[in-house]
C-alpha cells in the first residue's frame, strides 16, 4: 500500500514564527533612527540622557518579564500567547507616536519590551511541538534570522518614511504589521498538530517519530519538568560562562539598532537617510551570519562528533574576528569602508548566535528552558546597559568614535567567556554526559 506523502504545515507554522519575529524586531528597532533624526528631542525636550534611558528601557522590561512570559506561556500554550503579546506590543508602538515627553514615551518602550519578552519562549514552545528533532536547530536559525531581518527592514524604512512622514506616524505605521499578524495567527494556529485539520497523518508521524541525543538526555520537547534544582546552576561556573558571553554579544548587537545611527552623523557626516540604510547592514549580515553557522555548526558536530570544534571553536573565532574588525573601524574615517568593516564584524558575531542557542540545549540537561531563559535574562541585562554607557562614554570623552574602542573590548570579553568555558557535559555536572 501506497503511503501518503506527509503535508507541509509545519514549514508555514514555521514561516508564521519567524514573520512574528521579524514584526517584533521592526518595532523595537525604528526608534534608534527616527532619534538620530533629532526631531523627538527636539518636540518632547528630551535630551541624549533621556533617550538614553528610553531606549534602555525596553530591555530592562524585557529582561525582567523573561521567566514570567515563559510561564504564561506554560499556562495557556502559544496561540493565546503570542496573539495577545503582538497585540500589546503593536498597540505600545502606535503609543509612541502619541508621547508628550520623556514618561510617556518610556512607558511605551517598557510595555514593547514586556510583551516581546514572550516571543521567543513561545516560539521555541512551538518548533519544539511543530519541528521534528533533527530539524529544530534549523527552525531556531531561521528565528534568529528573521528577527534581525524584521531590525534591517526597520531602521531602512524609517529612514525613508522620515522624509515623508512626521515622526508620530512613522510608528503608528510600525503598530499595523503586528496587529494584523495577531488576528490571522489566532484564527489559523492551533497549538499541536493533532489539532489542525490540515495536517495530515504522515506529518504527524514524522513530527512525533524523530527523536535525538538530546530529547533521550532532556525529555520530550514540551513535556514540563517536574522540579528545578536552582542552586546546582545558579553555583555553576560553566553556567556563569554561558550567561557571561551572552551579556557581551547582545550589548554589543544592541548597538546597531539604538546609537549606531547617530554614531554615523556624528563621526562620518551621513544624512538620516543614509544613517538609516547604513545601520541597515550590520542587520543584514547577522542576517547571514546566523543562517550560515547554523548550518556550519552542525556540519561540523556531524563530522567530529565534538563540541569543542563545533561551538566552541567557531563561537571564539567568530568573536575574535568581530573585535579585529571593531579596532579596524576606528582608525578608518570613509564612513562607507567603516560602515563595511562594522558590517563584517556584524557577520563575525552573529556565527556565535547558533553556537550560543546549541550549547544552552547541550548543556542544560534536563532543565534546558531554565538555563536558556537565565542566558537570554544576562543578554537582556548588557542590552539595557549598552546604551547608558554609551552614552555616559561620549558625554564624558567628546569623542563618539570611541565606542568603536568600547565595543572591540566588549568582543574580546565575549570571546574569553566562551574560551574559558567547558562545553562538555551538563551545567550541573561539567565534564559529564
Amino acid at each position: 500500500m501506497e503511503l501518503s506523502r506527509p503535508t507541509r504545515v509545519r514549514y508555514t507554522v514555521l514561516a508564521a514564527l519567524c514573520a512574528a519575529a521579524a514584526i517584533s524586531y521592526m518595532s523595537r528597532n525604528c526608534l534608534g533612527v527616527a532619534v538620530a533624526d533629532g526631531k523627538i528631542g527636539r518636540e518632547l525636550e528630551i535630551s541624549d540622557r533621556q533617550m538614553a534611558w528610553v531606549m534602555a528601557a525596553f530591555f530592562a522590561s524585557y529582561s525582567v518579564f523573561q521567566i514570567p512570559s515563559g510561564w504564561i506561556v506554560q499556562v495557556v500554550d502559544s496561540r493565546r500567547a503570542l496573539a495577545w503579546f503582538a497585540s500589546v506590543w503593536s498597540a505600545a508602538t502606535a503609543a509612541m507616536g502619541l508621547a508628550t515627553g520623556f514618561l510617556s514615551l518610556l512607558a511605551a518602550q517598557l510595555s514593547i519590551g514586556l510583551a516581546q519578552a514572550g516571543v521567543f519562549p513561545a516560539s521555541t514552545n512551538s518548533i519544539g511541538k511543530w519541528m521534528p528533532g533533527t530539524r529544530r536547530a534549523v527552525a531556531c536559525g531561521w528565528l534568529v534570522s528573521c528577527m534581525s531581518a524584521g531590525g534591517a527592514l526597520a531602521v531602512a524604512l524609517t529612514g525613508w518614511m522620515l522624509q515623508a512622514l512626521n515622526w508620530r506616524w512613522v510608528f503608528v505605521a510600525f503598530c499595523l504589521p503586528g496587529l494584523i499578524w495577531a488576528m490571522g495567527f489566532y484564527l489559523w494556529f492551533r497549538d499541536r498538530p493533532d489539532e489542525h485539520r490540515a495536517v495530515n497523518q504522515a506529518e504527524r508521524n514524522l513530527i512525533r517519530g524523530s527523536t535525538s541525543e538530546i530529547e533521550d538526555r532532556t525529555g520530550r520537547a514540551g513535556e514540563s519538568q517536574a522540579r528545578t534544582h536552582w542552586k546546582p546552576i545558579l553555583t555553576s561556573v560553566p553556567m556563569w560562562f554561558i550567561c557571561g558571553q551572552q551579556f557581551f554579544r547582545a550589548a554589543g548587537y544592541v548597538f546597531y539598532g539604538t546609537w549606531f545611527p547617530k554614531f554615523l552623523k556624528e563621526t562620518r557626516g551621513v544624512s538620516t537617510a543614509e544613517a538609516g540604510y547604513l545601520t541597515s547592514l550590520p542587520l543584514l549580515a547577522t542576517v547571514l551570519g546566523a543562517l550560515i553557522s547554523g548550518f556550519v555548526v552542525d556540519w561540523i558536530l556531524a563530522r567530529t562528533g565534538s563540541r569543542r570544534r563545533s561551538r566552541q571553536s567557531v563561537a571564539v573565532s567568530a568573536l575574535a574576528a568581530c573585535a579585529v574588525f571593531s579596532l579596524l573601524a576606528f582608525f578608518t574615517n570613509d564612513a562607507a569602508f567603516a560602515v563595511c568593516l562594522v558590517t563584517a564584524g556584524s557577520f563575525c558575531a552573529a556565527c556565535a548566535g547558533p553556537c550560543a542557542y546549541a550549547i544552552a540545549i547541550d548543556m542544560g540537561g534536563k532543565e534546558v528552558p531554565v538555563v536558556f531563559s537565565l542566558m537570554n535574562t544576562a543578554g537582556n541585562v548588557g542590552a539595557f546597559l549598552c546604551p547608558i554607557v554609551v552614552e555616559r562614554l561620549v558625554a564624558a570623552s567628546g569623542n563618539w568614535n570611541l565606542v568603536l574602542l568600547f565595543f572591540a573590548g566588549v568582543f574580546l570579553a565575549a570571546t574569553l567567556c566562551w574560551m574559558c568555558l567547558n562545553p562538555e557535559g551538563t551545567v550541573r555536572r561539567p565534564g559529564d554526559y
